[in-house]
């Protein structure tokens, strides 16, 4: 007797990679569904990724009265500026239409959503958790399009306020006076610029003594002398040891540098890099293992070691798009 599976695919994670290899199943005619444990669908880029921070930089653009077509000396500024409730209530409004643009899609295509935790319990079955029980459910095939999440700072709890990753910000409360950045990577330098641009005292720590070295090397000299002309200060070659929230009032990060320096802030957005979300997936229960930064490696057709599970997306590192993800 074959084996009787509940879904010819299953998707774990809504994101570009998942929703869109959900919805070609089904329209091939397989039987497709999708596991989501977030609060909405679409994964990291509707969530807290790509979409929130892009809404979130044309939010602070609109306050200071400027857009893409202004020239970049001009030297026009808001009369004050705006609230952290302000900024992200647009933000917000942009989230919720997305979400349901992807949900319709998988309505649409008659694709099952499964809210709750995803868990293997053998290759081919998946336990899925939620405040309403647990299912169980067997699939063909498996595709793990997890995404990933900020790595943890070292020595402290991200609270939410004093500390606080990419993730967080979409909870923030108020802006902070002096705000210090640990990673000039892609997400820091973007945030960093933002929040200059609101005319926060910005501080951006990197290890490297060069940022951004995907990018020519003249685009991020101007990229540079641009934010420090904001104010912007750059601490290059740096190793953060460790970082201390002192108690106040009122309560304020301190970041400890290798070198000895110590810098203070009233805000932390630490985004030193980004692992992949396979913590809670049991994986070695159906015969896989992550590496060290959670990611999973795939071959030419993005198959697994266990030939019928499949990853795509952030969960198998660069590049780590939305576009590429969806390809």
């Amino acid at each position: 007797m074959p084996e009787l599976y509940e879904f010819d695919l299953l998707c774990v994670g809504s994101g570009p990679a998942g929703q869109r290899a959900a919805i070609q199943a089904a329209k091939l005619g397989r039987r497709a569904a999708v596991v989501e444990r977030r609060r909405i669908v679409g994964g990291v880029c509707v969530d807290t990724g790509t979409i929130p921070s892009k809404t979130f930089r044309e939010a602070v653009l609109s306050f200071m009265h400027l857009s893409s077509h202004i020239d970049r000396y001009a030297e026009e500024h808001p009369q004050s500026r705006p609230t952290a409730e302000q900024l992200l209530r647009r933000v917000q409004a942009v989230i919720r239409r997305e979400a349901e643009v992807v949900e319709d899609q998988l309505w649409r295509n008659d694709i099952q959503l499964l809210r709750g935790h995803a868990a293997f319990q053998d290759p081919h079955t998946v336990i899925v958790a939620s405040e309403e029980g647990q299912r169980t459910v067997r699939a063909a095939n498996v595709l793990l399009a997890v995404g990933s999440e900020p790595s943890p700072p070292p020595g402290v709890q991200v609270d939410g306020t004093v500390i606080m990753t990419s993730d967080g910000l979409l909870d923030l409360k108020r802006l902070p006076r002096r705000m210090a950045v640990v990673g000039g990577g892609v997400i820091g330098i973007e945030y960093a610029s933002m929040f200059a641009a609101l005319e926060i005292d910005v501080t951006v720590v990197d290890k490297r003594q060069r940022l951004l070295k995907i990018l020519d090397e003249e685009i991020v000299d101007e990229l540079m002398h641009q934010m420090r002309s904001r104010d912007v200060t750059f601490h290059l070659g740096e190793a953060v040891e460790r970082l201390d929230v002192a108690p106040g009032p009122p309560r304020q990060s301190v970041i400890h540098l290798a070198s000895g320096k110590q810098i203070v802030s009233d805000l932390v957005l630490f985004s030193a890099g980004r692992i992949g979300a396979t913590g809670d997936l049991n994986l070695e229960a159906a015969g896989l293992a992550a590496d060290s930064r959670g990611l999973l490696k795939v071959d030419g057709q993005f198959r697994t070691q266990v030939p019928h599970i499949f990853a795509a997306g952030d969960v198998i590192g660069f590049p780590s798009l939305a576009s590429a993800s969806a390809e």
